[in-house]
């Protein structure tokens, strides 16, 4: 039936509303759905939106750890040997070794509808028979025949689009602009060399927590054993097992087994910089990040995550090679430590203003600014405020550890200390109230010590949390 235009308006949303339910899913769960609608659709059961439905599985799938059961249709191992490459979101433009999920069924139906009209239908077809009958090796052979027909058609349309400005727009317009295609170019050429890149994925664990020497040793046989013919191509073997490291800055001991070296200022002049490039520039953009917000309206939370991921691999990549504070390398990390250390002072710097915008004194008496303070209980505390200075609590607990590398140490201790100060101060003076307020008031006091109870909560300090409630009871009965 086609589609009316109400259908495609509505479409968007559907998706939307599939996702939030299926990410509600428990992983047992999401496994057994996504096998038996791959099984279902191998047996060309209709009446299902199975690419709806699997396009909504795939980001779930792909963050479990462990062999994922089930029978992949021809999509599935078409998709196979470059699974490790798929982001979910590139923000940051087009980047080596990083596929879009939305280029993959772009570039499928580019296959089926006009690079292979005639041989993929037939290739789907056996793919699906073979795994039905459990014909292991018949398989193996149909999805390697795709493997290697797909590489060649891509590389052949896109050698032929380069060469014709007209063929070049039609086919970024097919396959969703300029990074489309540069995906569909990154898909043909890992295809070109996936026999290895299936037996690398067989041999290494999906999840690597630390990239030992015999795992380094068998990435450096495979990947030397393949650049004898493809350099380039063979790039993809280390890019796919970089993007499977807890710590992705390890990928540097593959660098310096087969440079031979460990000084940065070599390693950045041989064909494997490309990995420190990339870590380098991850650095970059998540300073660039944080230049780029503004104060007091950044999600801390967020920010939090992205410092803490700056440090990781600042740490490890000036661990893993000998870095020279001349050198190129040397100089783009102090650089972007530098840019990102002055983003989070200036993020700091409004913390404290967000905690007496959340807890408010009032002054009183007859001596102007000088006067005696005391906390204003005229309202009750201000949810979104409270909130907000939690978020800025837990961001300073959360930089202290990691600040000394970040050059950040000096104004996250002196923040420290003024929250810490101008809190004691507050919860002296709250208790102070507790004692003669009535009414409103009295009740405001209570959620306004609940409150800075929370506080000390949302850091680990418990143990100072229930040591004022306590007070704020005695306080009450006095």
């Amino acid at each position: 039936m086609p589609r009316t235009p109400m259908m495609t308006e509505q479409q968007p949303t559907i998706r939307q509303k599939l996702a939030s339910y299926l990410a509600q899913l428990p992983q047992p769960t999401v496994l057994k759905l996504a096998s038996g609608l791959e099984r279902e659709r191998l047996r060309g059961t209709a009446g299902l939106p199975y690419e709806m439905i699997l396009s909504g599985l795939r980001p779930l799938l792909a963050s479990f750890t462990g062999k994922r059961p089930g029978a992949p249709d021809a999509v599935r191992q078409f998709c196979r040997p470059f699974e490790d490459l798929l982001v979910d979101v590139d923000d940051e433009g087009v980047r080596q070794g990083r596929i879009s999920r939305a280029s993959v069924m772009r570039v499928w139906a580019w296959l089926e509808d006009d690079l292979m009209p005639d041989a993929l239908p037939d290739l789907k077809k056996r793919i699906a028979d073979h795994t039905l009958k459990g014909d292991d090796i018949a398989l193996r052979a149909a999805v390697a025949v795709m493997h290697a027909s797909a590489a060649a058609a891509i590389r052949a349309a896109i050698e032929e689009a380069r060469q014709d400005a007209a063929k070049r727009k039609q086919a970024e317009k097919r396959l969703g602009g300029e990074s489309g295609f540069e995906d569909a170019r990154e898909i043909a050429s890992v295809l070109s060399v996936a026999p290895a890149m299936l037996q690398l994925q067989a041999e290494l664990p999906k999840r690597i927590d630390d990239f030992g020497d015999e795992m380094v040793g068998i990435l450096k046989d495979t990947y030397e054993e393949l650049s004898d013919a493809s350099a380039t191509d063979a790039l993809y073997l280390p890019f796919a097992v970089m993007a499977r490291l807890k710590e992705p800055s390890q990928i540097l001991r593959f660098v310096r087994k087969v440079a031979h070296q460990r000084n940065d200022m070599i390693i950045s002049r041989c064909d494997l910089s490309v990995f420190g490039e990339h870590l380098l520039a991850d650095m970059e953009q998540i300073a660039g990040r944080a230049e780029a917000l503004r104060p007091g309206h950044a999600d801390l939370d967020v920010l939090l995550g992205d410092v803490r991921r700056f440090a990781h691999l600042s740490k490890g990549f000036a661990a893993e090679i000998d870095l020279r504070r001349n050198g190129e390398w040397g100089q783009r990390l102090l650089a972007a430590r530098a840019r990102l250390s002055a983003a989070i002072s200036q993020e700091m710097s409004r913390f404290e203003t967000e905690l007496v915008r959340a807890f408010p004194f009032y002054q009183f008496g007859q001596y102007g600014r000088g006067g005696p303070m005391r906390p204003d209980l005229a309202k009750a505390p201000d949810p979104a405020r409270i909130e907000r200075v939690m978020a800025c609590l837990r961001f300073v607990n959360g930089v202290m550890p990691i600040s000394e590398p970040l050059g950040a140490q000096s104004h996250c201790r002196s923040i420290r200390q003024q929250i810490d100060a101008y809190l004691a101060s507050y919860e002296d003076r709250l208790l102070e109230e507790m004692r003669v307020a009535r009414g409103t008031a009295r009740s405001n006091a209570q959620e306004f010590l609940e409150a800075a109870a929370g506080l000390h909560e949302t850091i680990g300090e418990n143990a100072q949390a229930e040591i004022l409630r306590r007070r704020g009871q005695v306080a009450a009965r006095g």
